[in-house]
């Protein structure tokens, strides 16, 4: 197992600051490769040059690889391969590949080194070091900090009074204020996403009342609108969408259910850690809450591979390439939606630039290692929805304690009970069926496998029979073939015309599929008027339950069928001529083998093969296998009789099965470290973590945590008050909407890669204010857009864009081209209106039309629900769009 090593931070300071001095000083004396080179090559060139595949063929771990294949000509390095790919030319170097290239400095210590002979002290190997630096600014704790003392009439809020430092700082000076219509038009896009009609501008125009532009501001917060605009914001953060992407990109016909779910949490201004909470474990934090499994649409929301999961098993390498893609999104858009953090960029390797190694990677995905995509079932009801949970969890139990007595059984069979098994399928593969349209008597289907059925034949009058011959059926539903509906279990009795008398008992075992072969019951020469069959438990027909028999022979001794023609009854039927009716049991056509051979060997093995189970099934285990079976059923009907609920795309454990996609039931899959992400190098067991941002982070977590404890763990790490990117991360969001752009321009990375914060006081005051009251995300819209910062003029001043030409400090308002958004937003309207009803919502278009076209169609009205006001005529909740 991985150990996790942190070097403090003050430690990793000093090295850093030893490192530079060496190199500095290298360039005045020798060379001392372990202490000026190495820590060089292993910081920039190790991440690709390294292990057993290394870029280009080309390892810098030992001196034999290193000084192979003309890279490193010791004594000439202008000769060295080497030096010409790190050396820039026109400002691009070759290596390292998508980095910043070396500095001069780092490239004069290359060539020196090289030319004093590249000397590599014996049995020296580098390795690739370990990230463990959070000195960033992201990563500091979050700590609220003063509001700037300045006394101008323009700063009239927090936001004002740090926006106008910052300006003074640069010498910049503020914009007057938007005029009034400006304003109106501005606030109303940007908080519903739709134009104020023009009785609204000239209200608000000629409103003298000082508090009309607060009044304004709330009345937009208060709109339906308001949740349907940011949800669409929020929408494409989380990369939702109506289809699975990939090759067949097919519909998710229940996805929107969490579209309305955002929808309303917005307007209902949903605490935000109870927002985070519901997406990642709302399950087990919130149990028999309907928002806590709709939030998990959210962790469903990304592209999903059908072809990889539903086509391709677990076990072969293209289906474990789409399970790990899949956790990969979900980990990343996760940790990108609320940290804004490019955690996976340590899916191959440690990360390049921020402390994420590959050990915490893959403990992230092993959060998610028990949860898939699929359609689950949702209540209003909380009780329903704890029943139904109970339940599932038990049937659960009782599937994997009868899985596990039919492993026993076999494994008590040995060899030959599997050899006969293999050989009863192979014979009734290759036997031809030679049969009529009249298959036989079915009776009606049941929901319950230990339902009583039963069916009579009446002779008329007394007669001597010596054997009864009971007739298997064949059909091709389901592939059951022959032996269809024959009963597990029951009893044949006969009558002379008072009380009824068994004659065979098959009621307290299961009595195997007989195929074709015929089931002869001896009546030792009794005088018999009627001959009843009663199953006691019923044959499944892909999970309804039947008896079914193609013929029911009375043979005298010289062989005379006197149940030929005669009277049938039944307590049920299902009355399908030609195929199935009562009257076929005693018509004389039956379903034969056309191979007499081929059907001798089969009987032979299977006689065989049930005197084997004969000999497993002692009555303790019979009575043990019946007790799951009961209970299972009981379960099942327990289940059925509950109010179906509604369903969503989310992210469950138990589901029902498509193809190869089958459900964990909630056990974690065993999650490996990858060796460069590739599923065919699997390292050691991954260990469950969170990122270590500081050094009191309990990150590891227990690895005997099941499913929906290291999900709640995940959730409950997130939204700590003091985790240091969760508020800034979704404030900076909010910023962005309404100024173009983000305090922090790369509102998905807040690493070293990103932008740093152009003013990073007031992202960290935003935040612990956001934190620290409320967590309302309507209360921040109202202290952005009440700011004098938000309400300048876009006017252009010469002397400002002189200093800061791309308004990076808010010297006025940015200009955004709204006008498109409006034409957009009534398209999109109009589509809903013409196509959403006619479509989608009569199945009878559906039927006519190719599935392709139905894609296509779903694909434009997507496209324009997507834009500015996707739902702006819409009653969201009421049916979903499209579907």
């Amino acid at each position: 197992m991985r150990l996790f090593i942190r070097i403090p931070i003050g430690i990793v300071a000093i090295l850093a600051a030893v490192m530079a001095c060496s190199a500095a000083s290298s360039q005045e004396g020798t060379i001392d490769f372990q202490r000026d080179l190495s820590p060089l090559l292993q910081r920039r060139c190790l991440s690709c040059h390294s292990g057993n595949e290394p870029k280009g063929d080309f390892s810098l771990q030992v001196a034999d690889a290193a000084m192979s294949g003309g890279y490193i000509e010791p004594g000439d390095a202008s000769a060295s391969h080497l030096v010409d790919l790190i050396t820039p030319v026109d400002g691009k170097a070759e290596m390292p590949k998508d980095a910043d290239p070396l500095t001069s400095d780092e490239i004069m210590l290359i060539r020196k080194w090289i030319d004093e002979g590249a000397s590599w002290p014996q049995g020296l190997t580098l390795h690739e070091p370990r990230v463990d630096d959070f000195n960033w600014w992201s990563y500091q704790p979050l700590i609220r900090p003063p509001v700037p003392q300045i006394d101008h009439r323009w700063a009239t809020s927090s936001i004002d009074k740090f926006i106008l430092d910052k300006l003074n700082q640069k010498e910049l000076t503020p914009s007057e204020p938007a005029d009034r219509r400006t304003l109106i038009r501005r606030v109303t896009y940007d908080l519903i996403g739709l134009p104020p009609t023009q009785e609204q501008v000239d209200q608000f125009v000629n409103d003298t009342d000082p508090q009309a532009y607060v009044k304004l501001v709330d009345r937009l917060l208060g709109s339906k609108h308001y949740g349907e605009r940011w949800a669409r914001h929020w929408l494409d953060v989380v990369k939702y969408a109506d289809t699975h992407g990939y090759d067949k990109d097919k519909l998710r016909d229940n996805a929107w259910p969490y579209r309305d779910y955002v929808i309303r949490s917005f307007n209902e201004d949903k605490p935000y850690s109870r927002f985070v909470q519901e997406q990642v474990a709302g399950d087990v934090l919130f149990p028999g809450q309907p928002d806590g499994i709709l939030g998990l649409g959210f962790i469903a929301a990304g592209p999903w591979d059908h072809i990889g999961h539903v086509e391709v098993p677990e076990t072969k390498i293209d289906g474990k390439v789409a399970r790990n893609l899949d956790r990969d999104d979900m980990v990343s858009n996760t940790l990108n939606t609320f940290c804004s953090v490019t955690v996976q960029c340590a899916r191959c390797h440690n990360h390049k630039f921020d402390p994420i190694t590959q050990d915490h990677y893959y403990g992230l995905q092993s959060l998610f290692a028990a949860v898939d995509r699929a359609d689950r079932v949702y209540d209003l009801d909380p009780n329903v929805q704890l029943q139904r949970d109970e339940l599932e969890a038990r049937l659960a139990e009782l599937r994997k304690q009868e899985s596990e007595s039919a492993k026993e059984t076999a494994a008590l069979g040995g060899p030959r009970l599997t050899e006969l098994k293999k050989q009863i399928a192979e014979f009734q593969a290759k036997t031809k069926v030679v049969k009529k349209p009249q298959f036989g008597y079915h009776t009606a289907t049941s929901n319950n496998q230990d339902d009583e059925k039963w069916v009579e034949v009446d002779l008329e009058k007394k007669i001597e029979v010596s054997r009864i011959v009971l007739r298997p059926c064949h059909d091709d539903f389901g592939n059951i073939g022959a032996g269809f509906g024959f009963p597990v279990r029951f009893r044949v009795e006969v009558s002379a015309g008072g009380d009824w008398k068994t004659v065979f008992d098959q009621t307290t075992a299961d009595f195997p599929n007989p195929g074709l072969s015929p089931v002869e019951v001896a009546t030792t020469d009794q005088m018999i008027r009627r001959i009843r069959v009663t199953a006691t438990k019923l044959a499944d027909r892909k999970g309804v339950f039947i008896m079914a028999l193609a013929e029911l022979q009375g043979l005298k001794s010289d062989g005379t069928d006197v149940a030929l023609g005669a009277k049938v009854t039944s307590v049920d039927s299902i009355e399908a001529p030609v195929r199935w009716a009562r009257q076929n049991l005693t018509d004389g056509e039956w379903a034969q083998s056309g191979d007499p051979d081929l059907q001798q060997q089969l009987d032979a093995a299977t006689k065989e093969y049930d005197k084997i189970m004969a000999s497993i099934n002692t009555p303790e285990r019979i009575r043990h296998d019946d007790e799951i079976r009961k209970e299972i059923n009981q379960t099942q009907d327990r289940l059925s009789k509950l109010p179906t609920g509604k369903m969503v795309y989310a992210a469950a454990t138990n589901f029902r099965p498509q193809g190869s996609f089958m459900p964990t039931a909630g056990k974690p899959r065993m999650i490996r470290v990858l060796h460069r992400g590739n599923v065919e190098q699997p390292g050691e067991p991954a260990v469950p973590c969170v990122l270590p941002f500081d050094e009191s982070d309990d990150f590891l977590l227990a690895t005997e945590l099941d499913e929906s404890q290291r999900r709640a763990a995940l959730a409950q790490w997130l939204t700590r008050k003091n985790h240091p990117l969760l508020w800034r991360s979704i404030v900076n969001r909010i910023w962005q909407y309404h100024f173009g752009r983000g305090i922090v321009e790369t509102p998905n990375d807040f690493g070293r890669m990103g932008a740093k914060p152009t003013h990073p006081e007031l992202l960290d005051w935003l935040a612990a204010e956001f934190r620290d009251s409320g967590e309302s995300m309507k209360s921040l819209h109202r202290l952005i857009v009440t700011s004098n910062t938000y309400q300048q003029s876009a006017r252009h001043d010469t002397a400002n864009a002189a200093i800061d030409a791309d308004n990076q400090y808010l010297w006025r308002a940015d200009r955004r081209p709204r006008k498109s958004e409006t034409r957009f937003s009534r398209s999109a309207v109009r589509w809903i209106r013409r196509w959403a009803v006619p479509v989608f919502i009569c199945s009878n278009w559906r039927r006519r039309h190719t599935p392709r076209t139905t894609s296509i169609i779903s694909s434009i009205l997507t496209t324009q629900l997507r834009t500015d006001a996707a739902f702006t005529d819409s009653s969201y909740g009421r049916s979903p769009i499209p579907g």
